[in-house]
C-alpha cells in the first residue's frame, strides 16, 4: 500500500476497527517516498496538507536562551495520546493536524471525539476502553477495571462494581446493595414493632407487677384503691427525701402587670394560695386568668406589687422543676403512646438517683390512677389519625405534669373541651392529688356547680384583671347575696359569671348601678379594708427557699441523659412516621436517578476539555458548562428532597419543647440529642440519592468521595431548614425554606461563576452555600483523571474552580452544617426566652444577625 491508495474510507483505521476487548493492532505503515511532515492526511494523502505540530516547544530557559525540547517519541506524542505510526527518525512521520471531514467537524462541534484520527500521523487520545502504556500501543482494559480517554494505567473498580474487559466507565452498585439490605432490616423492624401479638406481649411484661382498676371503665374517676393512693404517696414523699413539710404556697399583695401601650391585664390581685388546697381562677374570657398564673409560675414578670413563695423571694428560687403546668391545648407528641409521653416527662424531671424500673413502676402507678392503663400502649393520635379520646388526652396532659411529682400544679383550663362528665373526672383526680399536700390552680370557665363546689378557695376576676373576690368557695354566694345579688338556684357558677360581666339580677330594692363592674370592685375593696384592716403581707426573706432550691437541684436527668432521652425519643417518632421517611428516601432515589440519567449520555463521557500542548487544535469543543450546570442540578435536587425534612425536624414540635424547657428540660440537650437523631436519617436519605445517581452517572469519582459529598450536602441543607423553621411559622416555614435554599444551591459557581462574582464583590454569598464547594469539589475530581490529556488550568479558570482543594472544601461543607445548627440553636434559645419572634422587627434583626455571623465564620474559614 501506498500513500496515493488512502481514502477517507480506506484507510489502516477503518480497515482495523477497534474492537471491545482486544488490542487495537493496525497494519504496517505504507511506503513514504517523501521525507517531510503532513502528508498521509485523508482529505489528499500525496499532499502536505497537514500542519506540523510544534512539539519541541515549551523546553527551558537557561541564560535567557529557550532551549527546545528534544525530538524523542514522549515529546512527540505525549503520554495518554495514541501516535501508531510515528517514528521519530522519521520527519515524515511527526504528528501532524489535518483537515476534518463533516463528520468529524460535527462531532468536535458538539464535543465528541472523532472516532479515528484524519490522518495516519494524526495523534489522538487513546480511546476509551484502552489504555496507552505505549506511544503506540493500544491495550483493552483488563477486567476489574476502567479506562477513559487518555487514559496510561487502568484504573481499578471500587468494590461491588460492574466492569468487564474493555470499560471504559465503572457502574457502582454497592451502594445500592447496602441501601437494600438497610431497607429490608428496618422493614423487618417496622414489622414486629407494629405487630399486634407482639405490642401485646411486650405491654403485658410492663405491667404484671402493677395493681390494676377492677373495671376497664375509661371515664370513672380515681380509682379509691388504697394501694394505689398509697403508691403516690410512697412517690411524692421519696422525692421530698424525708421533708414531708416542704409545700409551695403563694403570696402576694397588689399585683400588676403592664404590657406595652400601658394596658393593665391585672390590677392590684392580693391574696394567698394555700398548700394542699384546690383554688380556682374564675371569670370572663380575657380576664387575665392565665396572666395571673403565668405571674405566679415566673413566665411572665410584675410590674408593680409584692410575690412570696414560702416567704421567699420567688426570683432567688430554682421552682421551674417543682412546678407542673398544664396548658389548656393537650401539647403532647402525636406520635408517640399514652405510656412513651408520661415517661418521657417523668424520665427527665424526676430525681436522677432513680432507676428506670423505679421510674416505669411510677408511671404504671399514675397511669393506673388516672384509668389510663388500659390504653398505655395506644398512640396519642392526631386530627388525621384517630387515636385516644379527647378525655384521656386531658388526662394523659395532666399525667404528664403527675408523673414529675411537682409540689404545685397549675390547670389552664382543664375542664374545656370536655363534656360534664369527663370534665368532673378531671376535677376529682385534682382533688385527690391535692389531698397529697399538692398546690393545685385551674383556671376554668363555666363550670357546672359540682365542680365548682369540688374547689376549696377560688379567685374571681372581673374584665381587666381586677379582683371581685378571693375566699372559700362555699362564701362566695353568701358575699354576692349581701351585695343584692339574686341566684335562681340553677348554676351558682353560671350566676357567678354573669355577675362578674356585669350582666348579674338584683333585689329590687338595690339599685341597678350596683351591678356594674365597677361597682363589684369597690365593694370588694371595702370589704378587705373591713375585714382585714391591719394585714400586712410579710417582706419576702432571701434565706426562706434554700429548702425548695435543695430539692430543686437533684431534680431532673443530667445533662448527658437528657441528650440521650431526647436521641431515643425522637428515633421512636421517626419509626411512627415511617411512611415519611419512605416518602424522604424515595425522593431522594427519585432525585438522584434523574440527575444519574441526566449524566449519563449513552456510554459517552461527559466531559471534554481543550488538550495539553501542543494538541491543542485537535481539541473538541470543551463542555466545562455541563460539569457546571450539572453540580447546579444536583444542589437543587438536594435541595428539594431534604429541605421539607430539615423543616420538619423542630418546626412540628415548638410548642412541644416550649412546654418542656418550662418545666425544666434543658434546651441544649435536648437540641443535641434531636440533631444526633436525625443524622441516620440524613445518611439514609443521602445513600438512596447517590446510589441510584451513580449508578447511572458512572463518574470517574470514588463512591465514598461522591456519598461524603451529598451526605455533607444533605447535612448542610437540613440546617438551614432547621433556622428557619424556628423563625417562620409552621405553615409557611417548608415553602420559604425550599426557595431560600433554592437560590444558596443554585449559586454554585455556574452563573455567576466564582470568577465573576469575586470581581464584581459578592462571592461571599456565594461562599454561604454548600453547594459552591460541592461543585467545586465534584468538578475537580472528575477532571483529576484527565490529568495527562487536558489543560486542568484552561478548564479550572472557567468557573474559578481551584485544583487541590478537596480536604479543604469538604471541611468547609462541615463546618457550614454545623455552624447552620449553632444558629438554629440560637434561634432556639430566642425563642424560648424572648417569645416566637412575633413582631417584624424582631425577625429583621435576627435575620440580619444570622446572615452577619455566617459571613464573619465563612470568611474566617476561608481566610484560614
Amino acid at each position: 500500500m501506498s500513500l496515493a491508495d488512502l481514502t477517507e474510507t480506506y484507510n489502516p483505521f477503518v480497515a482495523t476497527p477497534r474492537v471491545r476487548g482486544q488490542e487495537w493492532i493496525l497494519p504496517p505503515l505504507p511506503e513514504i517516498p517523501v521525507h517531510e511532515p503532513g502528508y498521509g492526511c485523508w482529505q489528499n494523502p500525496t499532499s502536505p496538507v497537514g500542519f506540523l505540530l510544534d512539539f519541541t516547544a515549551h523546553g527551558y530557559t537557561d541564560t535567557n536562551v529557550t532551549v527546545p525540547l528534544p525530538v524523542t517519541a514522549e515529546n512527540a506524542c505525549r503520554p495518554g495520546f495514541f501516535c501508531a505510526y510515528l517514528n521519530v527518525t522519521n520527519n515524515a512521520t511527526w504528528p501532524v493536524v489535518c483537515p476534518v471531514n463533516s463528520g468529524c467537524f460535527f462531532l468536535r462541534e458538539y464535543g465528541l471525539h472523532c472516532k479515528n484520527p484524519q490522518g495516519l500521523f494524526e495523534p489522538i487520545a487513546c480511546p476509551s476502553g484502552y489504555y496507552c502504556p505505549e506511544y503506540n500501543v493500544a491495550l483493552p482494559c483488563p477486567a476489574g477495571h476502567y479506562c477513559l480517554t487518555g487514559t496510561v494505567d487502568p484504573i481499578p473498580c471500587e468494590f461491588l462494581s460492574i466492569c468487564d474487559l474493555g470499560a471504559s466507565v465503572q457502574q457502582h452498585y454497592g451502594i445500592l446493595v447496602i441501601c437494600a439490605i438497610v431497607d429490608i432490616l428496618i422493614l423487618v423492624g417496622r414489622t414486629m414493632a407494629t405487630n399486634t401479638r407482639f405490642l401485646k406481649y411486650v405491654d403485658r411484661f410492663r405491667t404484671k407487677q402493677v395493681i390494676k382498676p377492677k373495671s376497664d371503665d375509661a371515664e370513672s374517676g380515681l380509682p379509691a384503691y388504697p394501694e394505689i393512693r398509697q403508691k403516690i404517696s410512697d412517690g411524692f414523699n421519696r422525692i421530698l427525701e424525708g421533708r414531708e413539710n416542704v409545700k409551695i404556697s403563694y403570696e402576694f399583695e397588689n399585683l400588676w402587670h403592664t404590657i406595652y401601650g400601658g394596658q393593665s391585664i391585672l390590677q392590684g390581685v392580693s391574696g394567698e394560695i394555700q398548700s394542699g388546697k384546690m383554688t380556682a381562677i374564675f371569670g370572663p374570657s380575657g380576664a387575665g386568668k392565665t396572666t395571673f398564673m403565668n405571674v405566679l409560675m415566673g413566665k411572665l414578670g410584675r410590674t408593680d406589687g409584692k410575690l412570696s413563695i414560702n416567704e421567699s423571694i420567688p426570683e432567688m428560687l430554682n421552682s421551674r422543676k417543682l412546678i407542673g403546668f398544664v396548658p389548656q391545648d393537650n401539647i403532647m407528641i402525636e406520635e408517640l403512646t399514652v405510656f412513651e409521653n408520661i415517661r418521657y416527662s417523668a424520665r427527665t424531671r424526676l430525681p436522677n438517683t432513680w432507676t428506670d424500673k423505679e421510674v416505669d413502676d411510677y408511671v404504671q402507678t399514675i397511669l393506673v390512677a388516672l384509668n389510663l392503663a388500659h390504653i398505655s400502649n395506644q398512640l396519642i393520635g392526631s386530627t388525621l389519625e384517630r387515636g385516644i379520646s379527647g378525655g384521656q388526652r386531658k388526662r394523659v396532659n395532666i399525667g404528664m405534669e403527675l408523673a414529675a411529682a411537682p409540689l404545685a400544679m397549675f390547670l389552664d383550663e382543664p375542664t374545656s373541651g370536655l363534656d360534664s362528665t369527663i370534665a368532673m373526672d378531671v376535677i376529682e383526680i385534682l382533688s385527690q392529688v391535692a389531698s397529697f399536700g399538692m398546690t393545685i390552680v385551674c383556671a376554668i370557665h363555666q363550670p357546672r356547680v359540682e365542680i365548682f363546689e369540688l374547689f376549696d378557695n377560688v379567685l374571681m376576676i372581673c374584665a381587666g384583671g381586677a379582683t371581685a373576690y378571693f375566699g372559700p368557695v362555699a362564701m362566695a354566694k353568701p358575699y354576692f347575696e349581701n351585695l343584692g345579688f339574686v341566684f335562681d338556684g340553677t348554676n351558682d357558677a353560671d350566676t357567678l359569671m354573669d355577675i362578674l360581666s356585669g350582666r348579674g339580677a338584683l333585689r329590687p330594692d338595690i339599685p341597678p348601678v350596683a351591678s356594674t363592674v365597677r361597682s363589684i370592685l369597690e365593694e370588694w375593696k371595702n370589704h378587705i379594708q373591713m375585714t382585714r384592716p391591719d394585714q400586712v403581707m410579710k417582706t419576702p426573706q432571701m434565706s426562706a427557699g434554700v429548702e425548695l432550691n435543695k430539692l430543686a437541684k437533684y431534680r431532673g436527668a443530667s445533662f448527658w441523659r437528657q441528650i440521650v432521652l431526647a436521641h431515643n425519643r425522637s428515633i421512636v417518632q421517626q419509626s411512627r412516621l415511617f411512611s415519611a421517611f419512605v416518602m424522604e428516601c424515595f425522593v431522594g432515589a427519585v432525585a438522584g436517578a434523574l440527575m444519574g440519567i441526566s449524566a449519563n449520555l449513552g456510554g459517552t463521557e461527559i466531559f471534554t476539555g481543550f488538550y495539553v500542548f501542543p494538541y491543542v487544535t485537535l481539541s473538541s469543543a470543551p463542555r466545562f458548562w455541563l460539569l457546571g450546570m450539572y453540580a447546579m442540578l444536583i444542589g437543587i435536587s438536594v435541595a428539594v428532597a431534604a429541605t421539607p425534612s430539615g423543616v420538619k425536624v423542630f418546626g412540628e414540635e415548638k410548642v412541644v419543647f416550649i412546654r418542656e424547657f418550662e418545666a425544666g428540660h434543658n434546651p441544649t440537650a435536648y437540641f443535641l440529642g434531636k440533631n444526633i437523631s436525625v443524622i441516620y436519617r440524613v445518611a439514609l436519605s443521602a445513600a438512596h440519592f447517590v446510589g441510584v445517581y451513580f449508578y447511572f452517572a458512572e463518574a470517574p469519582i470514588k463512591p465514598t468521595m461522591i456519598y461524603l459529598l451529598i451526605f455533607l450536602n444533605f447535612f448542610g441543607v437540613y440546617g438551614m431548614g432547621m433556622i428557619l423553621s424556628m423563625l417562620l411559622r409552621r405553615e409557611n416555614a417548608t415553602l420559604v425554606a425550599v426557595v431560600f435554599v433554592l437560590i444558596f444551591e443554585a449559586l454554585c459557581g455556574f452563573g455567576p461563576s466564582l470568577t465573576d462574582a469575586t470581581n464584581d464583590g459578592y462571592v461571599i454569598l456565594l461562599d454561604m452555600g454548600l453547594n459552591r464547594w460541592m461543585a467545586e469539589t465534584q468538578f475537580v475530581l472528575w477532571l483529576e483523571p484527565y490529568a495527562q490529556t487536558i489543560d486542568l488550568d484552561l478548564a479550572s479558570q472557567s468557573y474559578g474552580y481551584q485544583f487541590g482543594t478537596t480536604t479543604r472544601n469538604l471541611w468547609v461543607m462541615l463546618g457550614l452544617g454545623l455552624g447552620y445548627r449553632f444558629l438554629a440553636y440560637i434561634a432556639l434559645m430566642w425563642v424560648l426566652h424572648v417569645g416566637n419572634l412575633s413582631t417584624r422587627w424582631a425577625k429583621t434583626f435576627f435575620v440580619c444577625l444570622i446572615i452577619f455571623v455566617l459571613s464573619v465564620v465563612l470568611l474566617f474559614t476561608v481566610k484560614v
